[in-house]
This record gives structure tokens, C-alpha cells and sequence, in this order.
């Protein structure tokens, strides 16, 4: 049985490394179109999330059994004082460039402009750069999903760019602008106040 770390508490969320007991509120969630609005991907079948989803929960079991810090790991969203699910989160590494994540959160209906959105970005830059080699985080968002990217930039993000017409979904094109944040860029205080949170 591993000792490791796999859940955390926050102010208003605790997250936890994706489980297959998880699998039925994500594949809820992602059957939405109201959730799925933004996203190049979905509404998904139930089937299409499982399948999706699957190796990643495989992997990161796998990797915990070993004492393994996870991969690509992927967390669940819940409410710290009810456990309800509100969402996911994850970073996953970049391909060819060693170091470099992609960061992504979704929040469930009935749980947006509550600041769950913030903590969870907030947790991934504690995770990331300091239980991972990161040394920089990728995040990406449809320009008209003003909530996400201001959450990124709340949580010190820069705007690095936008692409016109970069992604086709749900019958039109939309812009995608990137954001970026370096570890070098950010104060110590910033992440020793993050470890004080997070590992509280």
C-alpha cells in the first residue's frame, strides 16, 4: 500500500488523483453541452469519456504503487465541506519538450463563478512546480470563454498570443489565445505561501 500524498484541501475545493469511482460525475459533466461550450472536444457518449479517461486512471495507479510521482496526472474537483464533485483538473507534459506542461479545468454546472476555477489553476502551479520537473506551464482557451483566461491571468499567467479561427466546434470557428507562466518568473514567497496552503 503507498504512503504517497494523493489528496490535498484547499479553502473551497479538495482535489484528489482521478479514480475509475470518479468516472460516473466526469462522464456526467462531460455530456453537457453547457460544460462543453468552450471546449474543441464534446458534449462526450459516456463511453467516449471512459475510454478517454481509463489510461490515465490506469497510469496513475500504476505510478502510485511504485511511489512514483504521476506522469500525467490528471485530479478531480470536489467541495471541501461537502464532497461534492465540482469538476476536474489536470497537467499534462508536452510533447518533445521535457519540463513544459498543459494545464486544464473544467467546473461542472452549478459550481462556476464561485472561485473553484482559481483555486484549482492555483493548486496545478503548486503541483507542478513542486512535486514535477516544471519549469513551465502551458494554458490555452476559446477567446470567448472570458472566465477561463482571466482565471489564468488571476493566477499570473501571461498572454502570450492569439490564433484566429483556430479551432472548428459545434458549428463555428473560434480564436484561441495562449497563455504561459515561467517558475523563474515567479517570487519564492509566491510558491512557499502555495507549499504553506497546500501541504497544510
Amino acid at each position: 500500500m503507498s504512503n504517497m500524498k494523493t489528496q490535498w484541501h484547499g479553502n473551497r475545493i479538495k482535489t484528489e488523483y482521478i479514480r475509475a469511482s470518479d468516472l460516473d460525475d466526469i462522464c456526467g459533466m462531460l455530456e453537457k453541452e453547457s460544460v462543453c461550450r468552450w471546449l474543441f472536444f464534446g458534449p462526450n457518449t459516456p463511453a467516449t469519456t471512459r475510454a478517454y479517461f481509463t489510461p490515465f486512471i490506469e497510469s496513475i495507479a500504476r505510478d502510485i504503487s511504485r511511489e512514483k510521482v504521476p506522469g500525467s496526472p490528471v485530479f478531480t474537483i470536489r467541495a471541501k465541506d461537502t464532497e461534492k464533485f465540482c469538476g476536474q483538473c489536470a497537467i499534462l507534459p508536452v510533447e518533445y519538450c521535457p519540463g513544459a506542461y498543459q494545464i486544464g479545468y473544467q467546473i461542472d454546472d452549478g459550481f462556476t463563478g464561485m472561485g473553484l476555477g482559481t483555486e484549482a489553476c492555483e493548486f496545478l502551479i503548486y503541483y507542478a512546480f513542486t512535486l514535477t520537473d516544471a519549469y513551465r506551464l502551458n494554458g490555452d482557451s476559446a477567446y470567448e470563454n472570458t472566465a477561463s483566461w482571466k482565471i489564468m491571468e488571476k493566477c499570473g499567467f501571461l498572454f502570450e498570443g492569439r490564433r484566429s479561427k483556430y479551432w472548428y466546434a459545434r458549428g463555428r470557428y473560434h480564436d484561441q489565445v495562449l497563455y504561459g507562466l515561467l517558475k523563474e518568473n515567479l517570487d519564492s514567497s509566491y510558491i512557499d505561501g502555495l507549499v504553506r496552503k497546500w501541504e497544510s
